[in-house]
């Protein structure tokens, strides 16, 4: 049974908002809330976490996936990082929910902004003699793993040199 909006073909790379980079492994009829539920699902495999897969509807109104952005881009963000957003915000809890609405617009634009905000921080803190906050570190993982596999895999890189060479693009615009 094919959907009319059945986007994906089994075989072809999504962008999951939670499992980062997957690769469309079939397209079955399931009833996961029991019998009557018939609709379709793409059971998808992450490309860096081995052990998983994800089971996703076909008819997503939440749109957990998209498709994988290009090489052209991911290099369009870092020749642009001086222009990326950083979340300015005194107030901590502010600063939170705000880094948690641009990771929630599951754009890598938006969460290279993210990781340059937290990245940038923790230098000042550091810098200052500081410790760098455990929030930052978690959020800096986070935002950071789904940027850092979609642009690793874009680019046809592997995730170390991607990182690495996002935050020395960060480091020479300072």
């Amino acid at each position: 049974m094919i959907s009319s909006v059945q986007k994906y073909e089994v075989g072809d790379y999504v962008m999951h908002e939670s499992a980062g980079v997957c690769k469309v492994a079939s397209i079955e009829e399931c009833a996961l809330q029991g019998k009557g539920s018939e609709k379709l699902y793409y059971k998808l495999l992450p490309v860096y976490h081995a052990d998983g897969q994800i089971t996703t509807p076909v008819e997503d109104k939440n749109h957990r996936i998209r498709d994988v952005k290009t090489s052209e881009e991911m290099q369009s963000i870092l020749d642009h990082v001086d222009e990326l957003t950083v979340v300015e915000e005194r107030n901590e809890r502010t600063r939170q929910e705000k880094i948690k609405a641009q990771i929630a617009l599951f754009d890598p634009k938006p969460l290279a902004g993210v990781v340059k905000t937290v990245y940038l921080r923790k230098k000042k803190r550091l810098s200052e003699g500081k410790k760098a906050m455990s929030v930052d570190e978690r959020i800096l993982q986070q935002a950071g793993a789904r940027l850092f596999e979609e642009m690793a895999f874009a680019m046809k890189s592997d995730l170390a040199s991607v990182q690495k060479n996002f935050f020395a693009v960060l480091d020479a615009h300072l």
